[in-house]
């Protein structure tokens, strides 16, 4: 009996479920002391070696970790967090191990999405005791180097749809170009979606959730008078805008229409509050970096409006 008991190892703090072989535990003080392991962590100035007690992260706790996000992300941000935290393994789970893979990599203002997705890991752990104290609060936040970023402009429509070869092509830019929707919600999309009374259709946006956009304009509707629905997947989406990008020499991913679409509803007198809820942005600074690109110009001829 004792000896069942000896390979039945108690639960740590207050999950109901039985302990893992990949739960952080403190060995107590009846067991024998474990040996040291030594984890060599490359960084950019040499070989670090960390050893246990340091508690490190591990292949199991990043499954254990992407299985919790799975009722509450999509699919594609599931993944994003699994690419970019698989680099992280090995790395101790201290303030000076998170600056260490920081460091380390090279990637420049991508080192944000690195930073971001080890924050909601260390965060979650934290909340679920498996660390004693949160060491992200003393890491500081990777600058980025703040640039415009490309936004289509209605000019630059008008030459893109020039150069399509379909009217399928045609109708996808113009959904993109005035929905402001992301290039997973325009992919999903299906004829029954649309509400054209409304003039709005309901997608499946970031985070899983269902929202409402607006339905695009007159070309997008007769298209999907025939057709279910754009008859290419994300991939194909991006492919087509990648050939029109060479042919008429303007730069553009389904990203760039997205913030042409910010763009041009605050050049037309739109608050970039109203922006942030047709679009679907979560916080109204991404809408008010995009539309850094305003000049004064525009700004004055906005001013005037509100004058007449």
């Amino acid at each position: 009996m004792a000896a069942r008991r000896a390979h039945n190892p108690k639960v740590v703090g207050s999950n109901p479920t039985p302990a893992t072989n990949f739960q952080l535990q403190n060995p107590s003080k009846t067991q024998p002391k474990l040996s040291l392991t030594e984890h060599k962590v490359f960084t950019t100035s040499s070989f670090k070696v960390f050893t246990n007690p340091q508690k490190v992260f591990t292949r199991e706790l990043l499954l254990t970790f992407l299985k919790s996000r799975a009722n509450g992300l999509s699919p594609r941000t599931i993944t994003d967090y699994e690419w970019r935290l698989q680099r992280f393994i090995g790395y101790p789970l201290t303030s000076q191990g998170i600056k260490d893979f920081l460091d380390n990599l090279t990637c420049k203002n991508g080192k944000w999405n690195y930073f971001k997705c080890v924050r909601a890991l260390i965060n979650w752990l934290y909340r679920n005791n498996h660390l004693s104290d949160n060491p992200i609060t003393f890491v500081e936040t990777p600058k980025r180097q703040k640039k415009l970023l490309p936004a289509i402009s209605q000019e630059q429509l008008h030459t893109l749809l020039e150069h399509c070869h379909c009217d399928r092509d045609k109708a996808i830019l113009n959904f993109l170009w005035y929905s402001g929707t992301r290039l997973s919600e325009a992919a999903s999309i299906k004829a029954s979606d649309f509400n054209w009374s409304e003039g709005t259709v309901i997608v499946l946006g970031k985070g899983n959730k269902f929202r409402k956009a607006l339905s695009g304009n007159g070309i997008v509707k007769a298209w999907f008078t025939s057709h279910d629905n754009f008859e290419l997947d994300a991939s194909g989406i991006q492919m087509m805008l990648k050939r029109l990008g060479k042919e008429s020499g303007i730069h553009c991913n389904p990203h760039s229409f997205r913030r042409g679409f910010a763009v041009h509803q605050v050049k037309s007198g739109l608050s970039t509050r109203v922006v942030q809820a047709l679009g679907g942005w979560e916080q109204i600074s991404m809408v008010e970096r995009y539309t850094k690109s305003l000049s004064f110009d525009d700004a004055l001829k906005l001013y005037k409006g509100t004058q007449d």
